[in-house]
């Protein structure tokens, strides 16, 4: 136990040492804050003719509680207060302060340099809460909702606007939000060239696009795996697939089509709750887990995912930002509280299967929310958002799981089948051989009944003298007595003999050759069930192997049995007509997908009883050969 433990926490600090790593990559070379590149000084950017690409972050001068248009503001020019803030700094248009309203209206502006040449220009608006005006020089260049508190409509897309520029270039953007916990400008703009912007813009769609169709055909795989087999983990799963989908579909919608704040965000809190509900069930299931704690953890965490849901559909009506403050840390204790349960129950749990598997996917997840919180200042460019990696990893992870626990599912019912049948054509087998010893020992019981009959006549004919009579007699019963079948013995092992005697009466009735030599005794070192298989496996497979054979090709099987220097030799051949799959020395099974069990079977008992076995094909002819080294009872 100690050293499972030692594994586990050398497990944990690994993953977590590589998933940082990966993450610390993520937020240097794939994030839009620490992208290559100028930024704005006090609300002033100059672009240089190779810049591509820039990612506006820092010093937007913001103007707040006020929707501005650049008449306006260049008519009251120096009246309105000002400040310079940076894209993200703040959760919403409160500015930190848990006093005011988290919504209202509000006004960015910055001054680009541009070049003197006159080029086309492109900008990218991922998503501003929730409706906005843009103003380049003072033109109306792109409208996302109705900003005017009169005539307000909220709207969310992810929208690319292009205009031309040169020289000092104004650019504004006017917002008003009344629905969204996180108001005004919350993602960072994009500017440069048409094509590297719309670029940049497809490869994100592109990359979200994949994950998401991953993650639904995983779904489907478990919804399917899940009808064939009604476990319940699978149904889990699928519904930890749904809320995956759930809580990182949104930036795909919104590059195609536009939508409301709500319910398409309250939406995506819920799912990312219930996620971390189904995850602690998933869990408690593979772990085979009877207690309460989880199933309790995970109703707790459903119930949060609702009541945060709920708050966010209704937090239109909230006066001031304090109360969501309060919401945010209580919802971060409970990411943290349940990240570190799922990892030390899976510490716990080593001893466990395949916790192992589950551990690295949920030590990634925990390392993932960890990397959210301690590199808040992040955006990818390309990629996915921390999470959505550790959710990846961790889904992958808990189906990996599952697929090899089905796979062992799988192969323990195709055994059990395979010994199912195996044990009821034993049965039939002995019914068959209890039934012709029966049938000969009602013969035999009748001959010795006759027989008093037979030596009362002849002791007549003898004492009369009537010898011609007599021998008349006597050869009319010889006659009869040869008419009788004879019982066929194949070997001394009654066993063997019995298992020989079911297969050989199937190809009498099929009309097919039946050769045998048998020097089997009836006393030797190897088991008669390890022998019953090695027999009832190979003439099994034979017998199959004939059976549909064309007559015309002289179909046969041929058994040879017999001991020589302390070796007992095992040769059966058969002919064959179909193609025969094999991988090395493993069959493929002619009766279900995979590779054969009969065969198998044999070359275990072969090897464990020290022996070896070899199989082989030529002309039309699968041959066997077996050789294992035995003692006889009567030399023991």
């Amino acid at each position: 136990m100690k050293k499972k433990r030692k594994y586990s926490l050398i497990l944990v600090i690994v993953v977590f040492v590589l998933s940082m790593g990966v993450f610390f990559l993520l937020y240097y070379v794939d994030n839009k804050y620490t992208a290559r590149g100028d930024q704005a000084i006090q609300g002033i950017l100059y672009v240089h003719e190779d810049d591509p690409l820039h990612y506006l972050t820092g010093e937007w001068e913001y103007y707040p509680d006020l929707l501005l248009t650049p008449g306006e503001l260049e008519k009251h020019k120096g009246e309105y207060y000002s400040r310079y803030i940076s894209i993200g700094e703040y959760g919403g248009m409160d500015l930190g302060d848990k006093d005011k309203s988290p919504f209202g209206s509000g006004t960015y502006r910055m001054t680009l340099v541009l070049p003197e040449k006159e080029k086309r220009y492109a900008i990218g608006l991922v998503e501003v809460f929730s409706s906005y005006n843009l103003y380049v020089n003072g033109n109306l260049v792109g409208q996302v909702g109705n900003p005017d508190p009169e005539n307000y409509k909220e709207q969310i897309q992810n929208r690319v606007f292009t205009f031309e520029g040169k020289g000092n270039t104004e650019i504004m953007i006017a917002v008003t939000d009344r629905h969204s916990v996180s108001s005004g400008i919350q993602f960072v703009p994009v500017f440069g060239l048409p094509l590297q912007v719309n670029l940049i813009r497809g490869l994100s769609i592109v990359g979200d696009a994949v994950y998401l169709a991953l993650t639904f055909c995983v779904f489907l795989f478990a919804v399917y795996m899940f009808v064939r087999t009604k476990k319940a983990e699978l149904c889990l799963f699928a519904l930890l697939c749904i809320c995956v989908m759930g809580c990182s579909s949104y930036p795909v919608l919104h590059a195609f089509v536009p939508a409301k704040v709500q319910p398409a965000y309250g939406l995506e809190a819920l799912f990312y709750y219930l996620m971390f509900a189904c995850v602690v069930v998933v869990q408690q299931k593979i772990l085979c887990d009877e207690g309460n704690f989880s199933k309790i953890l995970a109703i707790v965490l459903a119930v949060a995912g609702v009541l945060i849901f709920v708050t966010e559909l209704l937090c239109s009506g909230i006066q001031s930002a304090g109360g969501l403050y309060l919401v945010s840390g209580i919802t971060e204790v409970m990411k943290w509280f349940s990240a570190f349960y799922l990892m030390f129950r899976s510490v716990k749990e080593i001893q466990q299967k395949y916790s192992s598997v589950l551990l690295v996917g949920i030590t990634a997840y925990a390392s993932s929310l960890a990397a959210d919180r301690i590199w808040k200042a992040y955006e990818p460019i390309i990629g996915g958002w921390f999470t959505e990696f550790g959710a990846a990893v961790l889904v992958f992870c808990v189906g990996l799981t599952l697929w090899i626990e089905l796979a062992n599912a799988y192969r323990f019912q195709l055994t059990y089948g395979e010994y199912s049948r195996q044990m009821e054509q034993k049965l039939l087998m002995q019914k068959q051989h209890y039934e012709e010893l029966t049938q000969k020992m009602d013969e035999i019981s009748k001959m010795r009944h006759d027989m008093r009959h037979h030596l009362r006549t002849i002791m007549a004919y003898a004492q009369q003298e009537k010898y011609e009579e007599l021998m008349k007699y006597l050869q009319e019963y010889a006659s009869v007595m040869t008419k009788e079948e004879k019982t066929v013995c194949y070997c001394r092992n009654m066993a063997v003999d019995a298992v020989i005697h079911f297969y050989a009466g199937e190809l009498k009735q099929r009309g097919i050759l039946f050769e045998h030599d048998m020097m089997l005794p009836e006393n030797i070192s190897i088991s008669d069930i390890d022998l019953c298989k090695i027999y009832g496996n190979l003439l099994e497979n034979a017998v199959d192997a004939v059976a549909e054979q064309s007559r015309e090709k002289n179909p046969y099987v041929k058994i040879l049995t017999k001991i020589k220097n302390k070796k007992l030799l095992i040769e059966i051949s058969n002919t064959y007509t179909n193609e025969i799959q094999r991988k090395e020395d493993r069959f493929y099974s002619t009766k279900h997908g995979g590779f054969g069990i009969g065969t198998a079977s044999v070359t275990e008992v072969v090897q464990k009883a020290g022996g070896y076995v070899t199989f082989c094909t030529e002309d039309g002819v699968f041959k066997v050969n077996i050789f294992l080294p035995v003692k006889i009872a009567a030399e023991a």
